[in-house]
């Protein structure tokens, strides 16, 4: 296994010396961030234009930003701390764009770390633990991501906990405006919105300069939540489970018919979506892990036994597969709806819309970090390329939606949210699964303390 090599840009003194190199605690001491050199290593930035660059360069990173990028042979700041990377590939930090981490228990934020993702979109969750959990990560008690955070999911019934019911489009009104006061980046909706009160939440949501993301309600028709200004639709199955299904019998000739609607319909959709930009965050992993979810149990991934006894009993005693679970043909047609959102993504990536990854865990068999590497491996299923997949997971939620402007770019200027890999992404998705190590916010975490949160340690 490769050994990052530090080296030193200036003489210290012992003690000096001795504190840089004595292990640290990530939830010990509030992140550290001196001046740090990434040396030698090979930029892979997605959102770049034009082919890949092939020289190592040296990156400078002061504070949470990257300062500088410079040639190999220019000089570089006195008293930094210099990491030889050569042989490395860095890459932005990844996002998952559609999370609920404030639901979840503290290991979730570590092994969204570990994985590489520096930033997440909470979409759905109490204010007031978003709050504190966020606190948390940026103090350094909690290794954790950044948190853009929708709060509650405004939706016209309580379908669960952290869900707001808005009933009125008055009540809509008031809640855009108490969540903006609450300091929310975003607003999350749901399927049981009603539709007038819908388009009065985007009203509202518009005039607070929020923007909307979520579920399309069953009584709006995507092409018309679209054209309305919903600037993110989540799941592969929101297209379907409203205005599409009401016009079938039953759910089996619904799901029966879907390639005939991706050959009939679907380009309506898809040009409202190149029209508007609207961001399509599928979460097709989960929809793969529900269908398969009897073998997920058979089988369990190693990584569950991190997540805690509570969780482990939720997931493999309290979500049991049924025999329904284990029937073939069930299997089959849960699949299909996987295999119809991979054409839908390739038909909107080709057209110009953009695709975002999301993984919309805390839901049972949904693994943080892992889940969202295997949504990637998806999308290269689908017919994008790995440096395209890599996109959808750095892209970020847009500078209007709690983002920065210049996130998921390699670039002066832009967030100290890396991830250092092994192997080249830009072939293969699969190199995510070999990081040698990550920068959060200007702070690297070398693989030993990446190592360490795999074993268990806090």
């Amino acid at each position: 296994m490769r050994t990052l090599t530090l080296r030193r840009a200036t003489l210290c003194t012992a003690l000096a010396c001795l504190l840089a190199c004595h292990p640290r605690s990530a939830e010990v001491e509030a992140p550290s961030t001196p001046t740090l050199i990434l040396a030698g290593i090979t930029l892979r930035d997605p959102g770049a234009e034009g082919p890949a660059g092939a020289n190592p360069v040296t990156v400078v990173i002061e504070g949470d930003r990257i300062a500088r990028i410079l040639d190999p042979h220019e000089t570089v700041p006195a008293g930094a701390r210099t990491i030889d990377a050569s042989g490395l590939y860095l890459i932005p930090g990844l996002w998952d764009l559609h999370t609920h981490l404030s639901l979840t228990g503290d290991m979730f934020s570590r092994l969204l770390v570990a994985h590489g993702v520096t930033a997440v979109r909470d979409l759905g969750g109490n204010v007031e633990q978003l709050e504190a959990l966020r606190a948390r990560i940026e103090s350094g008690e909690l290794l954790g991501p950044r948190i853009v955070r929708a709060g509650p999911t405004l939706n016209g019934a309580p379908n669960a906990a952290h869900h707001r019911v808005i009933a009125t489009p008055e009540e809509a009104a008031t809640a855009v405006a108490e969540l903006k006061a609450a300091g929310m980046d975003l607003l999350k909706t749901h399927n049981a919105t009603d539709r007038e009160v819908y388009f009065a939440l985007l009203e509202a949501a518009a005039q607070q300069g929020m923007k909307l993301a979520g579920h399309i309600p069953k009584g709006v028709d995507p092409i018309e939540a679209c054209r309305a200004g919903q600037y993110s639709v989540e799941h592969i199955a929101t297209i379907f489970e409203g205005t599409y299904i009401s016009r079938f019998d039953g759910d089996l000739e619904a799901i029966q018919a879907m390639p005939t609607w991706l050959a009939t319909e679907a380009d309506e959709l898809i040009d409202c979506f190149v029209e508007y930009q609207t961001l399509f965050v599928p979460t097709l992993r989960t929809y793969r892990v529900r269908a398969r979810w009897a073998a997920w149990t058979d089988d369990p991934d190693p990584l569950l036994d991190l997540l805690g006894e509570d969780v482990r009993n939720s997931w493999l005693e309290g979500a049991a597969p049924t025999e329904k679970d284990r029937n073939p043909k069930v299997i089959e047609l849960r699949d299909s709806l996987v295999t119809v959102g991979q054409e839908l993504v390739r038909r909107l990536h080709e057209a110009g819309a953009p695709i975002g990854a999301g993984t919309d865990f805390s839901g049972p068999g949904v693994l943080p970090g892992k889940d969202l590497h295997r949504e990637l491996e998806l999308f290269v299923e689908a017919g994008l390329l790995p440096r395209e997949a890599l996109l959808t997971a750095t892209r970020g939620p847009g500078g209007e939606a709690g983002g920065d402007a210049r996130q998921g770019r390699l670039v002066e200027g832009a967030p100290a949210d890396l991830v250092l890999l092994r192997r080249d992404p830009f072939e293969s998705v699969e190199a995510l699964g070999e990081i040698e190590a990550v920068v959060l916010r200007g702070r690297l975490i070398e693989r030993r303390e990446i190592d360490g949160i795999f074993e268990g340690h806090e």
